[in-house]
């Protein structure tokens, strides 16, 4: 999941609920690096090195694209602009175009 958890999430709660947030955002990113690490000796003994980190790499080009699709742009967005492009939550599959939640800006 590398650093993109904790950049996203650093930008999207409001002050009031930051601290409360990034606790609860912690453990899923946790959780996730235990299981890289307890499978992946498994892994390499079961299907060698080059396959286990190919895995991991499709993987991580997954989670790549899934960032690209879902996630929003915020930066230099206010606070009050994230919350709107986030309770749409409409899928964007024409990530390079800028997405308006208000009024269009001319």
């Amino acid at each position: 999941m590398g650093t993109v958890p904790w950049v996203v999430n650093s930008e999207i709660y409001p002050l009031r609920y930051r601290g409360v947030c990034r606790g609860i955002e912690s453990t899923p990113i946790w959780i996730s690096n235990l299981i890289v690490l307890k499978s992946f000796l498994s892994l390499t003994e079961a299907i060698r090195t080059a396959w286990t980190f190919m895995l991991f790499g499709i993987v991580a080009i997954v989670a790549i694209f899934f960032v690209i699709v879902y996630v929003p742009k915020t930066k230099g967005v206010p606070m009050e602009e994230v919350e709107k492009i986030l309770e749409q939550r409409s899928l964007q599959f024409k990530f390079w175009q800028k997405r308006y939640s208000g009024s269009k800006k001319q």
